[in-house]
């Protein structure tokens, strides 16, 4: 693709749109969208040592109901040629300094979320990483040491209040 923030933003939207689905049972799509500046809104603030309330990560909350997500998670969105799965069992490639730098943005601040990095390679299924396991979960589960990496299809098969109570 000549334009890779265009595919960068193209897949928060998709992401935005399915979460927005999953969160509010099939009822709305337009719960989420991407955050201002993707997140960069809230890096800056921080170097003013000021503390932004939602601006974290690449999706927001638009509306109370998509709180239920944004409240208790940072969500990352990343579509690259590859992120290196296999450098990732090594402790090295962009995955590994993707989730670092979501971790420590999990943490800053005065209200701490848990990790949610939503990422697709080219040509391959949207994945999901969290710092937990999911009971329960239909497809692909793969445990490293600080990840759990699932296929996003199977995630949102689960009930939301459900995924929310594994937590």
């Amino acid at each position: 693709m000549k334009n890779p923030k265009a595919k960068g933003g193209n897949f928060e939207r998709e992401i935005c749109k399915n979460l927005s689905l999953w969160v509010s049972a099939g009822a709305a799509d337009d719960l989420f969208w991407r955050s201002a500046m993707s997140g960069g809104r809230a890096t800056v603030r921080k170097k003013k040592n000021k503390e932004t309330a939602s601006g974290q990560g690449d999706i927001t909350a638009v509306t109370p109901a998509g709180n239920k997500l944004t409240d208790r998670f940072v969500i990352e969105c990343k579509h690259y040629k590859s992120m290196g799965l296999d450098q990732h069992v090594y402790g090295q490639g962009p995955l590994e300094a993707i989730w670092d730098k979501l971790i420590k943005e999990c943490v800053s601040g005065t209200n701490s979320k848990k990790p949610m990095l939503i990422f697709k390679e080219n040509r391959k299924p949207i994945l999901i990483g969290l710092d937990y396991p999911i009971n329960g979960i239909v497809g692909l589960a793969v445990y490293w040491s600080d990840i759990c990496l699932y296929r996003f299809e199977g995630v949102l098969l689960l009930n939301f209040d459900t995924f929310i109570e594994n937590e």
